[in-house]
């Protein structure tokens, strides 16, 4: 068993980097052309007609990448379809670092995740240990209930099973910042877009101030948010977002410092409501990560 509990202690967390990394909006057009500067009041204003735009959405497809030090996962790429109807579904092509330098994990590595439970093809070698197996499964809260280590769950995701939320919810963090600013008109991929950057600190988040704008977020979403920022030593986040002339958020980029060190990851979105069917792998192809944990003599 040469690199599984490594690999899915390095890996865990990818899966939910990309729901992490989704922007939201409300609906309503934003100004187009025109250059000049707007308020802090109408980029708000813009922004939360973003995420109402966006909350009318149901699934994108994406491209991803992490910059990190080596203990949260490194250098990670990833593309794949997300949606968040009623619940996040997922299914993405991750390569990192952390895979190329695993012996035996897979060069990229397919990541399922539906019901709250992530399914990460661990490759041939790991199938020819665990009777033809290849997919290791991780039920998030299950691990957390069974083993009562919370800092496990937290060791598996790198502390961000509790942003796991939908673009509209992404935006709505944004919102919090109290000093959100237009930086102007940028050409992406040949998309017309504006650009808007703002700050959230845990002050702002405990606060709720959404920047004079709507809440959209919810108590309890702002208390998980303050709760995970805490927990991973993050003091403020910076987030950078493009917006199209739809309304629609096309990239983002967050960037900030936790106890791991500093990290920055980029999401691009695109064909929103694109058709997404993900299933859970067969069961007899499957192995349990409380099982695994079990064989290792971990619990």
């Amino acid at each position: 068993m040469r690199f599984t509990l490594r690999a899915a202690a390095g890996i865990a967390g990818v899966a939910l980097l990309a729901g992490t990394a989704a922007c939201g909006s409300d609906d309503g057009p934003t100004e187009g052309g025109g250059g000049g500067e707007r308020s802090v009041s109408d980029a708000a204003s813009a922004l939360q007609a973003a995420a109402e735009t966006t909350s009318e959405m149901t699934s994108a497809r994406f491209e991803g990448r992490m910059s990190a030090p080596a203990s949260a996962g490194g250098e990670m790429t990833m593309d794949g379809v997300m949606s968040w109807d009623s619940a996040l579904v997922m299914e993405m092509a991750v390569q990192s670092e952390e895979l190329a330098a695993t012996p035996g994990a897979p060069q990229e590595m397919t990541i399922r995740w539906l019901d709250n439970v992530m399914y990460m093809n661990m490759g041939e070698e790991f199938a020819a240990e665990m009777e033809g197996r290849e997919w290791l499964s991780l039920d998030l809260t299950a691990i957390a209930e069974e083993t009562g280590d919370q800092a496990m769950v937290d060791a598996l995701t790198m502390g961000l099973e509790s942003t796991n939320q939908d673009p509209a919810q992404q935006m709505g963090i944004m919102l919090q910042s109290p000093g959100i600013e237009e930086v102007g008109e940028e050409t992406l991929d040949g998309v017309e877009t504006r650009h808007y950057q703002g700050t959230v600190t845990v002050e702002d988040a405990i606060a709720g101030d959404s920047g004079g704008a709507t809440a959209t977020l919810t108590d309890a979403e702002l208390e998980q948010l303050v709760e995970m920022m805490e927990q991973q030593g993050i003091e403020s986040y910076d987030i950078d977002v493009w917006i199209d002339e739809n309304d629609l958020p096309v990239r983002i980029v967050q960037s900030y410092d936790s106890n791991e060190g500093p990290i920055e990851y980029e999401m691009r979105y695109f064909d929103y409501n694109t058709d997404i069917a993900v299933e859970a792998p067969p069961a007899d192809s499957v192995f349990d990560f409380m099982d695994l944990l079990a064989e290792m003599g971990a619990v």
